[in-house]
This record gives structure tokens, C-alpha cells and sequence, in this order.
């Protein structure tokens, strides 16, 4: 059974266990600290890097937390527990361990998913230099999708109205419209931004300065939310064919690449995601990249979810008995309660580490 503490209830909470876990183990801890934003009770909001092994490893391992910040509890849990377990013993020569820590703090550290500017940090990742991706389905949806008032009539009419959209256009097209990313509404769902975001700024940094010599590297990406309750799925993106796609099937299996227990329909085409951004700044490496999914619940329990915090954000002051409801339930949608839950999500995240880090050592 393992120990649930590593769990945390606030972003400092989290923050304090896995730096102290990670200088219990003997990585070399690095800070980077927002210039000016502070959590709910003033701490400092940083991306924190452990580097566990050598620093000028050829082969690098990198795991990822909170790019959607409330989902950042589960990954933070992941990452302490496996430095607590003894994982850098476990560390093949040559070969280095770095955890990323909190990619989006802001949102860890507020329980929401976007950042400071209701931006999805997984769309920040474009040329904010070029015109931006265009999504007409968005702008279609935005107005169905953003309800002042929040309750069961009005939530039925979103649903409505993503029925029909999706009867009109076809699965693959909804998916991407709904959720592929957007850079026109600043108040909407899956909002790319319209500039570099800091977090983006922070990740790009750690990679550079901690990553960047690495002859092989590889990405795992936690987050919550698809797939089914007490499971993990895997979304790779590598090319059918690809060496990168062949090295997550030997790493860890068959169901790395084949989508299984994706409760996804058909894909969006998605655009700005980190871990396409982690080896774009890689480009002499052989890169591998993949995410990490904890099912929680039905697709459209967490699309509503996601709903939720939208109005949280921009109508929850308005309403603030409600406002605590919907926040425990979104909070409970990406950061299950359930003690089976988080015992489900720990020791599948050890073993999907551990198999990590002998693919790449191998």
C-alpha cells in the first residue's frame, strides 16, 4: 500500500514535500521564481527542477507536473514518492532523472487549470511572432459554451448545443473546435493567449539550462482527467513509423501508442502543446515524448468540469455560496478525494517512471 501523504492540499504544501524530498535524495534543486505573482496566501510561485543524477548525463529523463495547474497534485505526488522510494538508486549510468515541478504555479497554486490570464499553458506553445492558428468552430461554440448563470437548465443547453455542433460536423472536427486550442477569446475554453506566457517562458529555461546536452532525451507529461476512473492512458504524437514512436512502444508497451482507453472519440488537432515545445528545443537529440493521462471521470463530467472553471473565473464572485460547490466539484473532477483513487494514480505513475528511466538508460 503506498504512503497517500505524499498528497498535498495546497500548491505550498506540495511545493515544501517534493523539494524536501528531492535534497533528501541528493538532487540538486534549482528555483524559478515568478517576478511578481503570489499564491492565495503570498508564497512565492515557482517552477522548481531536481536534477537526480549527473548533470551532464547523455540520457535524460525529464517528468513533468501542473501544466494544467490543478492537476498538478497528482503529478507533484508522483514525482515525491518516486524520489522517497528510492528511485535514484535505481538510476541507470550515464543517466539522469529531472523532474519539472509545477509547469503552470499560478494554477496549481489557485486550483484552476489555466494561468494568471485564463491562458491553457498546453496552447501557449506557438510563435507569438506569426498570426495565430485560426479556429472557426471555436468561435461558433464560444457563445454556447459561456453562461453567466451556472445550474442544471443551463448546463443542459451547452450540452445541447455541443450535440448539434457535433451532429453538423463530425467527431473529428468538434474535438478540435472544442478543444485543439484557441487564440480569439480571452474569456473562453482552451484559450492559447496571445503572448508568451511566463510559465512558458520558465519551461523553456529549465530546458535549456538543465536538458539542452543531452545526446538522448524523453518528456512524460503528467495530467488528470481522460481516460477511465482508477486507469492511465498514454497520447503519443510521434509519426506512425517514427523512431521516437517505436522508442515509447519498447518503453512501455503496445498501449503507449494505440490510444487505449482513450475515451476520446477522434482527436483534436491540437496546437502550442509543451511537448512539442520540449523538442522543438532539443533539435540534436533523439527526443521522446509522451503524455500521461489519470482517468477520472466520464468525458462529459470533465468537459463540464472544465466548463466550471471558466465560470468560476469570471462569474463565481457573483455567486459565492455556489462558487464553493463548483469549485469542490471541479477540484474533485482533475484531483480525486478517493483513497483508491490516489492509490491507483501512485503506483501506476512509480512503474511508468521506472520503465521510463530503463528505456532510456538500456
Amino acid at each position: 500500500m503506498p504512503d497517500l501523504s505524499v498528497f498535498s492540499e495546497s500548491y505550498a504544501e506540495a511545493r515544501g514535500k517534493f523539494i524536501d524530498a528531492a535534497r533528501g535524495a541528493g538532487a540538486t534543486v534549482y528555483e524559478y521564481r515568478h517576478p511578481s505573482l503570489k499564491g492565495p496566501a503570498g508564497e512565492a510561485l515557482c517552477l522548481d527542477v531536481a536534477v537526480a543524477g549527473p548533470e551532464n548525463a547523455e540520457r535524460m529523463l525529464v517528468a513533468g507536473s501542473g501544466t494544467h495547474g490543478i492537476e498538478g497534485y497528482p503529478g507533484s505526488a508522483a514525482q515525491t514518492a518516486w524520489l522517497l522510494g528510492g528511485g535514484t538508486q535505481r538510476l541507470p549510468k550515464r543517466t539522469a532523472m529531472v523532474f519539472l515541478h509545477a509547469h503552470n504555479p499560478w494554477g496549481f497554486a489557485h486550483q484552476a487549470r489555466g494561468t494568471e490570464e485564463n491562458v491553457d499553458l498546453n496552447r501557449n506553445f506557438v510563435d507569438h511572432a506569426k498570426p495565430y492558428p485560426p479556429n472557426p468552430g471555436y468561435a461558433e461554440l464560444h457563445p454556447i459554451l459561456t453562461p453567466a448563470e451556472w445550474n442544471e437548465a443551463s448546463i443542459a443547453a451547452i450540452f445541447r448545443g455541443l450535440d448539434d455542433y457535433r451532429q453538423k460536423v463530425g467527431e473529428k472536427a468538434f474535438s478540435t473546435a472544442f478543444n485543439g486550442g484557441q487564440y480569439s477569446h480571452p474569456d473562453g475554453i482552451y484559450f492559447g493567449g496571445q503572448r508568451e506566457q511566463w510559465a512558458n517562458y520558465a519551461f523553456r529555461e529549465a530546458v535549456a539550462k538543465h536538458v539542452a546536452h543531452a545526446k538522448r532525451a524523453a518528456i512524460i507529461d503528467f495530467h488528470t482527467g481522460i481516460g477511465p476512473w482508477r486507469e492511465h492512458i498514454y497520447l503519443c504524437f510521434h509519426p506512425q513509423g517514427s523512431p521516437a514512436r517505436e522508442r515509447a512502444r519498447a518503453w512501455w508497451g503496445e498501449r503507449a501508442v494505440n490510444l487505449a482507453g482513450v475515451t476520446h472519440k477522434a482527436l483534436a488537432d491540437y496546437r502550442g502543446v509543451l511537448i512539442d515545445a520540449f523538442a522543438a528545443a532539443l533539435p540534436k537529440a533523439d527526443v521522446t515524448a509522451i503524455v500521461v493521462e489519470f482517468g477520472t471521470l466520464k468525458r462529459e463530467e470533465v468537459q463540464r468540469a472544465n466548463l466550471s472553471g471558466r465560470w468560476l473565473r469570471y462569474h463565481g464572485a457573483q455567486n459565492p455560496a455556489l462558487a464553493r460547490k463548483v469549485h469542490t466539484d471541479f477540484c474533485e473532477a482533475f484531483y480525486p478525494t478517493d483513497p483508491a483513487w490516489r492509490t491507483a494514480a501512485l503506483e501506476q505513475s512509480q512503474e511508468i517512471l521506472d520503465r521510463g528511466i530503463a528505456g532510456i538508460g538500456a
